[in-house]
């Protein structure tokens, strides 16, 4: 009787004394709340993130995430994170790997990255200790990491392609409305029937 007294009573200390900081107007939750509420903008960025993966004889030759970041950032009410405003460009979070190379850069050894055709406007490298970095999905310690600006456009579906001249080209195809999880598995069951 005593322990399942003195449980409850740690339990409530625990739960009472938890720190909440308040930012932007809004409550943070607290640790323990955290483990059962669903982290939005890491769900949003993880619903808009593709791979591209160019290959030649069975070996991975370069390896790219990228992340639409409009859509992640667009409703969000605090932007101490993410100051930049998204109405003058499309932004992507944009991870490179290339096995045997001191640097991950995307832009050079012929390697390209366009939005429909069209070059970067702006690519800024992320540091190591980058806010970003700790939101995005499919973060590993041994690529490189670039906040990616193109030009704004007007359609609703483009294409970002990652390609290199001796390696061929992988195309990603992201979307400025909703679009299911597993869009990939929807088309093929199209197809078929």
């Amino acid at each position: 009787m005593y322990r399942k007294v003195l449980l409850l009573a740690s339990v409530l200390v625990v739960l009472g004394c938890s720190e909440k900081n308040e930012e932007c107007g809004f409550q943070d939750k607290s640790d323990f709340e955290q483990l059962f509420t669903r982290d939005e903008v890491y769900h949003k960025a993880l619903m808009n993130t593709q791979k591209a993966q160019l290959m030649a004889s069975f070996e991975t030759k370069a390896l790219l995430t990228a992340t639409y970041l409009n859509p992640v950032f667009k409703n969000r009410p605090c932007k101490k994170r993410f100051k930049d405003e998204l109405k003058d460009g499309e932004y992507f979070f944009v991870g490179v790997y290339i096995p045997n190379s001191g640097k991950n850069k995307f832009n050079t050894k012929g390697y390209s990255l366009t939005l429909d055709g069209k070059r970067p406007i702006e690519v800024k490298k992320l540091d190591k200790d980058d806010p970003l970095r700790y939101e995005m999905p499919m973060v590993d310690n041994w690529s490189t990491y670039y906040k990616v600006k193109f030009k704004k456009t007007n359609k609703n579906n483009f294409n970002l392609i990652f390609e290199n001249d001796r390696f061929g080209r992988d195309i990603l195809n992201f979307s400025k409305g909703q679009k299911p999880l597993f869009e990939s598995l929807t088309d093929l069951n199209r197809e078929q029937n």
